[in-house]
């Protein structure tokens, strides 16, 4: 009898051990944390904002490379948060969305000097969800219109917290580089 129940829990043991994920060690980015600004999409292509929210800011898997760095960039503006582009920049952001914006966001995460600074979503307008999170919604005139960083969807109302695009790293940083325009 001892020897079947000892059998039983190792059994059931080995099997729960099975059926639990190994928990993945989060890579940070290829950055060597001189860029001034970098944006990256979350690794896994199948989270939306909402599961993002979930993570710890250091805890989101991201791509291995960024698709906006510091040389996409002609200048921010700060008072707005509004990114002017270079038109390849342009060009992989209008990509995001061409493919088919899911209605929960495409999330990313703001660095500074290789430090992760914020967390956020491309977010469609056609999107019925809210979001209580840092939102860029698709830009309507490809020819240049800024990227604006938005708190909130469909508007700021749905926003709780505090306000994580002026924080003091990422303005230092634009300021070093010369992109930052108040």
């Amino acid at each position: 009898m001892k020897k079947s129940l000892l059998f039983s829990m190792i059994l059931v043991t080995l099997i729960l051990g099975a059926c639990t994920q190994p928990t993945a060690e989060v890579e940070e980015p290829a950055s060597e944390g001189d860029e001034a600004f970098e944006l990256y999409l979350v690794a896994d292509s199948q989270m939306g904002g909402a599961d993002m929210q979930r993570y710890e800011l250091k805890d989101l898997p991201l791509a291995e490379e960024p698709i906006i760095t510091t040389e996409d960039i002609d200048n921010y503006l700060w008072d707005i948060h509004a990114i002017n582009l270079n038109e390849e920049a342009y060009k992989k952001i209008f990509a995001i969305f061409s493919q088919g914006m899911p209605m929960s966001g495409v999330p990313f995460v703001i660095l500074a000097k290789g430090e992760r600074i914020y967390a956020g979503a491309f977010w469609s307008m056609a999107s019925s969800l809210p979001f209580d999170g840092v939102t860029i919604l698709q830009p309507f005139d490809p020819a240049g219109s800024p990227l604006i960083i938005s708190l909130g969807y469909p508007t700021q109302e749905f926003y709780t917290g505090q306000d994580p695009r002026s924080d003091e790293r990422l303005r230092s940083a634009l300021e070093e580089a010369g992109l930052l325009f108040k």
